[in-house]
């Protein structure tokens, strides 16, 4: 719960087609989000319990997997339970399970990722893939990129991400029968985007392909904003029985948020990787992903150096190079200027059709906490 956000605020419920005052104090956010990450370690408890009791050994990949999983910033809980009790709802069981299920979508997504992008490491800690690299490395006694079992990590994880997805359909069949149907296809609409963003960040990045600015913006769109905005936030709306106006403004709105975090997370990914995402060495500019920084260079007086230097292999000294010639370019600032008048637009989505005033102060400090990351 923002600090912010006054009493009153945090007590209006739409009703009627007016803002009034509720009879009850809505529950807040900050404890339900700790009972949201309670139940989530709960569900990946009873998946490792289940694995084990069909083989011991096979108990560590659900370990694994609640590590990764467990201890993230549950911004898409945070946004449906943003909406939920802005709107006079209850953050009750219904509402925990759906957020549960969009967290571990998010850890499938997240897993998949990293093989995709052959990292190793997530939050300055091993990934899933790296955990089986370290345990393949000391059985082994071959380095932890040692390539045939950097390769098998990478299967294991591969279906360990596979199976946190299949739990996620469980859980959604739990929804509130008034919405089940709608929040399932929400959910299946979020997986096929994500699935596409991401095949489009990767062909964006082979030799040859050019991918204009509107590219970028719709594979940004699909992987990053239907699940983690769109979804959370329009299920919240749902459960709540929001006016149709308003779930208009938040898909518009999430749009622009979820692009605005994309953003974010290409800055953090080509500079400040090593402090605060914890991945391996640059993988983005390594992989030649094309990137909202590498989009904004394009522009720059700097980029016939930049594009030389993407060209050739990328060494530790290389990356150095690149990230410092990104630095001279300005495109580090032009990237985030982008992300600012994202979510200046998105806001003024939401303020047209004037959502509650409470769930405007949820989503600015959470898009604060956001962007603060690499301001």
């Amino acid at each position: 719960m923002s600090e912010g956000a006054s009493t009153v605020e945090r007590l209006m419920v739409f009703n009627g087609g007016m803002w009034t005052l509720a009879d009850t104090h809505p529950a807040l956010l900050g404890g339900w989000l700790i009972d949201v990450e309670r139940e989530l370690s709960s569900v990946l408890q009873n998946l490792t319990d289940r694995m084990r009791a069909m083989h011991p050994d096979a108990a560590v990949m659900g370990e694994a997997l609640s590590r990764a999983a467990l201890g993230g910033k549950l911004i898409r809980p945070r946004l449906l339970g943003a909406v939920v009790e802005s709107y006079g709802g209850s953050l009750d069981d219904s509402a925990s399970r759906v957020s549960v299920a969009l967290e571990l979508l998010h850890t499938c997504l997240v897993v998949h990722d990293d093989v995709i992008d052959d990292d190793l490491t997530r939050r300055g800690r091993p990934n899933v893939a790296g955990e089986f690299a370290a345990m393949h490395s000391q059985r082994s006694g071959h380095r932890i990129d040692h390539g045939a079992g950097r390769s098998d990590a990478k299967g294991i994880a591969v279906i360990a991400g596979d199976l946190a997805l299949a739990t996620v359909f469980k859980l959604v069949r739990r929804a509130p029968v008034a919405v089940l149907e709608e929040v399932s296809d929400l959910v299946d609409e979020a997986l096929v985007a994500s699935v596409v963003g991401e095949y489009l960040d990767v062909v964006h990045s082979w030799p040859g392909a050019e991918p204009t600015d509107s590219d970028m913006r719709v594979a940004a769109h699909l992987k990053t904003a239907v699940y983690s905005f769109e979804t959370p936030l329009v299920v919240g709306a749902l459960l709540v029985d929001a006016p149709t106006p308003h779930i208009a403004a938040m898909r518009a709105a999430a749009r622009d948020m979820g692009e605005a975090y994309q953003v974010v997370d290409d800055v953090l990914g080509a500079f400040e990787h090593d402090t605060v995402l914890g991945r391996e060495i640059a993988s983005d500019l390594e992989n030649h992903r094309e990137t909202a920084v590498i989009t904004a260079a394009r522009g720059t007086s700097h980029w016939p150096r930049i594009e030389l230097l993407r060209a050739s292999p990328l060494n530790v000294h290389g990356i150095a190079q690149l990230r410092h010639e990104l630095l001279e370019s300005g495109a580090r600032e032009l990237a985030m200027d982008r992300a600012d008048q994202l979510l200046r637009r998105a806001f003024e989505a939401l303020d047209e059709v004037g959502v509650p005033p409470q769930l405007r102060v949820e989503l600015n400090d959470l898009l604060e906490s956001i962007m603060g990351r690499a301001r």
